[in-house]
């Protein structure tokens, strides 16, 4: 198996993992607090594991934590987080609603790739795209 499939496979099962905690998180706690436990665990995580991605020529732990994509990234996983949290608890399927979510994602960054990096759009992507709003409809029925 190639390295980046397992990689995926290791993100895919996260994934799940995070659907399941969400779903099951109770209506009476203050998403914010929920929010600030759950970053702080992963800090933990982060910092245990810091020495087995190591390499030589990083730079300082400082540099790489202070990097304006660390800012973007920040705020793009709190959105996530704050987002499926109230769409659980405002009745959101685990059937569908992070499979929904992804594939609206996947259809920005396709645009995203084309405009701001200038990846070509193929006739195999719109047929994707087309294919993940089919989807789309079909889940949301």
């Amino acid at each position: 198996m190639k390295p980046l499939f397992l990689f995926l496979f290791l993100a895919a099962i996260g994934n799940a993992v995070y659907h399941l905690g969400q779903r099951a998180l109770g209506h009476a706690s203050n998403p914010m607090v929920v929010l600030m436990g759950v970053y702080g665990a992963a800090f933990l995580l982060s910092a245990v594991s810091v020495p087995f991605f190591s390499a030589p020529g990083q730079g300082s732990v400082a540099g790489q934590v202070l990097a304006w994509p660390v800012f973007a990234i920040a705020a793009g996983a709190f959105l996530i987080e704050i987002g499926f949290l109230l769409a659980y608890r405002s009745g959101g399927s685990l059937q569908w609603s992070g499979a929904a979510v992804n594939g609206v994602a996947a259809i920005l960054l396709v645009a995203i790739a084309v405009v701001g990096f200038k990846e070509p759009l193929t006739l195999r992507k719109v047929l994707g795209i087309a294919l993940t709003l089919s989807g789309l409809a079909l889940f949301t029925r």
